[in-house]
């Protein structure tokens, strides 16, 4: 039974809590003179995905952008994987320019097209970039893997990652590290028959390539619902996900659902167990088998469990990371019906589960 008996307003969330305790989600001691103020970007970039780099500023790649589309600084043209550079140290803050593209070459032989939904983590010295592309004369949607010394690239030797025999999916790679090791979580279609769609986690070797051996589903679109609610198209769509571990022990995953286009466009979260590799399926959280964990609280969205900063329409694409001090941040884009926008938050906790600020 929940005992809801305040509610707290914070930068435009309505959080609700048993208490007024407030805690940051990241290692110990990271509340300590955290900024709790979302930030707005105004370069249109879609998917975002940030990473702090080795200098102490925070790089966030997104979508393929073409020539003349968002303020520049430094860098012209298409860009493949664009980069905005932004924050130092303990203080993250958002983009509003492209200063370089990380990807410049594009997504190498075996791929042709865009580059979608990029993921990038830093695991030694290494920065380990996932994409989506277009498998080369094909049209399938598959996930290739790049390397570079720095987080701003360029990124190079371009392979093939993923690419499921049966022509199924794989996309919106997100790379993570816990211990020792790297882990990628993806959608992974090929776990699924159409219309439905899967989420796989699986650990990597040293080089980034995948030991298959330890793939396991973390969730597939039948455990929900609200990702068919007023959709267009066929398929039932969870996507995008990232992985972040607690304070409580547990590992959650960040996943969206909906029309990326649509004002439905949402983000869940599940609990997924003590390890980077779910034993058994994730579990949707707070009612999450038939609402969104995070979403737009207007007219078109699908009754969310807990808004988000701004509270603008089609809040997806989230990546959790982490600042220097450990401190989880969330990247996710919105749409304003003709392109999608980066925002950086602050995750918090309190008694009724996470929030953004």
């Amino acid at each position: 039974m929940r005992k809801w008996m305040t509610r707290l307003l914070v930068a435009g969330v309505l959080a609700t809590t048993a208490t007024a305790t407030v805690t940051a989600v990241g290692t110990a001691g990271a509340a300590d003179g955290v900024s709790t103020a979302a930030a707005e970007s105004t370069f249109p970039l879609a998917d975002p995905d940030t990473v702090q780099a080795k200098d102490g500023s925070y790089v966030t790649y997104g979508t393929t952008v073409g020539a003349g589309v968002g303020e520049r600084c430094g860098v012209t043209g298409k860009l493949f994987v664009p980069v905005l550079v932004h924050g130092s140290g303990n203080t993250v803050g958002v983009g509003t320019c492209a200063s370089a593209d990380a990807l410049p070459n594009g997504p190498g032989s075996w791929a042709e097209g865009n580059v979608w939904a990029p993921g990038v983590v830093r695991f030694g010295d290494t920065y380990f970039m996932y994409y989506t592309a277009s498998k080369r004369g094909s049209g399938q949607k598959c996930l290739g893997r790049a390397v570079s010394g720095s987080a701003r690239g360029p990124f190079t030797n371009p392979v093939e990652w993923a690419c499921p025999g049966n022509g199924r999916w794989a996309i919106d790679a997100n790379p993570f590290v816990s211990g020792s090791s790297m882990y990628v979580a993806y959608r992974d279609d090929a776990i699924t028959s159409y219309p439905e769609t899967g989420i796989s986690v699986v650990r990597t070797q040293s080089n980034g390539m995948a030991d298959w051996d330890t793939r396991r589903d973390a969730l597939k679109s039948t455990d929900i619902g609200w990702e068919t609610i007023r959709m267009s198209g066929g398929t039932h769509v969870i996507e995008n996900p990232s992985m972040f571990k607690s304070a409580d022990g547990y590992w959650y995953l960040a996943y969206s659902g909906n029309n990326w286009d649509s004002a439905r466009y949402a983000t869940g979260i599940a609990r997924c167990g003590t390890g980077p590799i779910p034993s058994t399926r994730c579990t949707p959280r707070q009612n999450g088998a038939e609402r969104p964990y995070f979403g737009y609280t207007g007219t078109g969205g699908l009754n969310p469990y807990r808004g988000l900063p701004g509270n603008h329409p089609g809040p997806g694409g989230m990546d959790f990371f982490q600042a220097a001090n450990g401190q989880y941040h969330a990247v996710y884009h919105w749409w304003n019906g003709t392109r999608r926008f980066p925002i950086v938050a602050t995750v918090l906790r309190n008694d009724g589960g996470f929030y953004l600020s």
